[in-house]
């Protein structure tokens, strides 16, 4: 027992724990955290499958981060219990414990300069005679000091704590809203139902990479699906809701006046519980907003467009291929599209739905996808529906420049031109509960106090031997180097000596 002792209260150890720590928080943020197994084993070839065995795909949940806070934690705890038997013996016996022998030894000390003055027993607070016979007397100051270093302990344990505990009992999700979105908020247990449900489908997904016949998916489906629905009946009663009633964001302004960068994304949101409404109340990145169990991050932000207008002209050679005739006189018309609802437009004979807009096409591994949130090469397909709700006829609208691209991919007898699109904004907000907060901000109040006390405050112990032959020895020693007392040496010196009367005339 006392080696393992000796290993936790040992400096060397904790010094390996943060580093291995520090080490893992460094892996957590250059490996994407939380995706599916296959993204892992896509992306890392050669060590997809040990990231995914570790657990590092989530990183300050696995078995080797929560094994180091764990550790971590005992040797603080450690360390508290040694340091307090220190502590109160200094506090408490500190005279009774001390010998003539180890006041000698200190570095800042030397014999009384001259004779001991008559009234010294009034200069100390403490004094009692040894075995030997000789007179120990001490004065202490500072003692609030030896406190420091119990308090920075402590402050470190209870911020190890509190982050166990958020790991085990917090949530953590994401909810996402446009203007005019009333989000429902679940209640916290059908919140840690889909957090369970989502840390039971990551396992099996690492499973089934490894073993797709293995016995345990069956049991963890059923599993997943019992908590989803625990989670769903939490969206059909919530705890409360969110209204979101505008987005908008900031940006710095450069001397010109020219914007030059966000500045802060903003949500202002009330909260509806019941027939009860709450303020509006703004929430930024770095200002988070509390309500029930929850506190709201402005954590993330999305551009996108659901309305697009186009100008729709009539191609009159497309006519026999089609079999579709119009007045070409009607053309060319302006025309409003709203992304995933159907419209029917008087001159043509079937319904005309924007199944997608990219803002900013581009054709990668013969995929069409969008590369920014920005108009920069603005693409929008268009997909026509007859009566039976069968497909009629595909389109892509691009700009006037680009035109020359729908010809290929065009199979109506419309030709669609990209006019503009309206841009909006989606919120992204962090939604967490975390029951070790208010013990980590405890232990941070306590870590800086400690410092405080401990670098702030000076721990003064001045010594007095007075030997049964008349010898006297002064000491000063504390919680810092010896040279840092060798004016308070001095001082105690002029304090116990007797003054000369022909000198003290003289000067």
């Amino acid at each position: 027992m006392r080696t393992i002792h000796k290993i936790f209260v040992s400096l060397k150890s904790a010094v390996i724990l943060i580093a291995i720590l520090t080490l893992l928080a460094t892996l957590g943020t250059l490996v994407p955290q939380n995706l599916d197994a296959v993204d892992y084993l896509k992306s890392y070839p050669r060590t997809g499958h040990l990231i995914l065995s570790l657990g590092f795909d989530d990183m300050y949940r696995s078995a080797p981060f929560q094994t180091c806070l764990w550790l971590l934690s005992i040797s603080t705890l450690a360390c508290i219990m040694t340091r307090w038997k220190n502590t109160w013996r200094k506090l408490s016996a500190r005279l009774e414990r001390a010998s003539a022998k180890e006041i000698r030894a200190y570095e800042a000390g030397h014999q009384l300069s001259g004779s001991l003055i008559e009234s010294w027993p009034s200069t100390f607070a403490n004094v009692r005679t040894d075995e030997a016979g000789v007179q120990i007397a001490l004065n202490t100051s500072g003692s609030s000091s030896l406190l420091g270093g119990m308090f920075i302990h402590i402050g470190l344990l209870l911020i190890l704590a509190g982050g166990l505990i958020g790991v085990y009992l917090g949530v953590e999700t994401v909810i996402r809203g446009s203007k005019g979105d009333l989000v429902p908020v679940p209640p916290l247990a059908a919140v840690r139902a889909a957090r369970d449900a989502d840390k039971i489908a990551r396992m099996a997904r690492n499973i089934r990479a490894f073993s797709p016949e293995d016995p345990r998916l069956n049991s963890m489906r059923e599993q997943i699906e019992s908590l989803h629905e625990k989670y769903k009946e939490g969206l059909a009663s919530p705890a409360f809701r969110i209204r979101f009633n505008e987005l908008w964001i900031e940006n710095y302004q450069s001397p010109d006046g020219r914007s030059s960068g966000v500045k802060s994304w903003n949500s202002r949101v009330n909260f509806i519980e019941g027939t009860q409404e709450s303020d509006q109340v703004l929430v930024m990145v770095n200002q988070p907003v509390s309500y029930g169990d929850y506190t709201f991050y402005q954590s993330s932000w999305n551009k996108f467009y659901r309305k697009v207008t186009v100008k729709a002209d009539y191609v009159e050679n497309a006519s026999a291929a089609t079999g579709i005739v119009v007045d070409p006189g009607l053309f060319p018309v302006t025309l409003e599209l709203t992304l995933k609802e159907p419209v029917k437009p008087d001159w043509a004979p079937f319904e005309l739905v924007m199944v997608d807009f990219m803002p900013d096409f581009r054709i990668i591994n013969e995929r069409f996808i969008s590369v920014s949130h920005e108009l920069n090469n603005p693409a929008a397909m268009i997909a026509a529906y007859d009566e039976a709700g069968n497909i009629a006829g595909r389109a892509w609208a691009f700009p006037e420049d680009r035109m020359s691209m729908a010809g290929h991919v065009t199979s109506m007898p419309f030709r669609f031109t990209f006019v503009g699109a309206e841009a909006e904004y989606e919120s992204g907000m962090q939604m967490a509960h975390d029951p070790g907060k208010p013990v980590v901000w405890l232990g941070c109040i306590l870590f800086s106090l400690g410092m405080i006390m401990s670098f702030y405050v000076t721990y003064r112990e001045c010594w007095l031997l007075v030997y049964p032959d008349g010898a006297c020895y002064i000491a000063v020693t504390g919680n810092r180097p010896a040279r840092a007392f060798a004016e308070d040496l001095a001082q105690l010196d002029g304090q116990l000596t007797v003054i000369d009367k022909d000198q003290s005339h003289h000067e």
